[in-house]
């Protein structure tokens, strides 16, 4: 059986091929919007409700960074190669880069639901399609992300598990 760990793990090519809906070998800002905008709809939160509109900025100006890096051709659209090279680059994996964590923080927002400064197992389940998981491997990850065993994951356990989830 693969670890759940590794299951859980996006690489920069596995994260381009989910986002190319199309299939058209590139990414465009429509694209890269579709997943947060998908999530806010799924979670009932709208766009432009506080955390809806934090999501969707910190995306955007995610994408924006993306180009700066990667967009060899300037045409505001990242092709596969370009999308990998931007991910995997130093200037993206910087902890010093602006807006470094802005993503992380603002889907942390949004997952918590009740606003308790927590994501409890069900809120975390709801992100299941998300994060491109089942249900019942959403779950498991959820058990092992929730290191102390109080069946929820703090803002610092969660951002954790973002960075390794797509630095591993």
């Amino acid at each position: 059986m693969t670890d759940i760990t590794d299951k859980a793990r996006l690489s920069a090519v596995q994260e381009f091929q989910r986002m190319d809906a199309d299939g058209d070998g590139s990414v465009d800002r429509d694209d890269f919007m579709r997943a947060p905008r998908r999530l806010l709809t799924e979670l009932g939160v709208p766009e432009d409700a506080d955390k809806g509109r934090a999501l969707l900025e910190a995306n955007d100006e995610q994408f924006d960074f993306l180009l700066s890096i990667a967009d060899d051709d300037g045409d505001g659209v990242l092709s596969a190669e370009e999308y990998v090279a931007a991910r995997t680059s130093p200037a993206f994996r910087s902890p010093e880069r602006q807006g470094k964590g802005d993503v992380s923080r603002t889907l942390f927002e949004v997952l918590d639901a009740d606003d308790d400064g927590t994501i409890d197992r069900d809120e975390f389940l709801r992100a299941a399609g998300f994060l491109g998981m089942t249900g019942d491997d959403a779950g498991e990850f959820f058990a092992r992300l929730d290191k102390d065993g109080n069946g929820r994951l703090d803002a610092k356990e969660f951002l954790k598990a973002v960075k390794r989830f797509y630095t591993s």
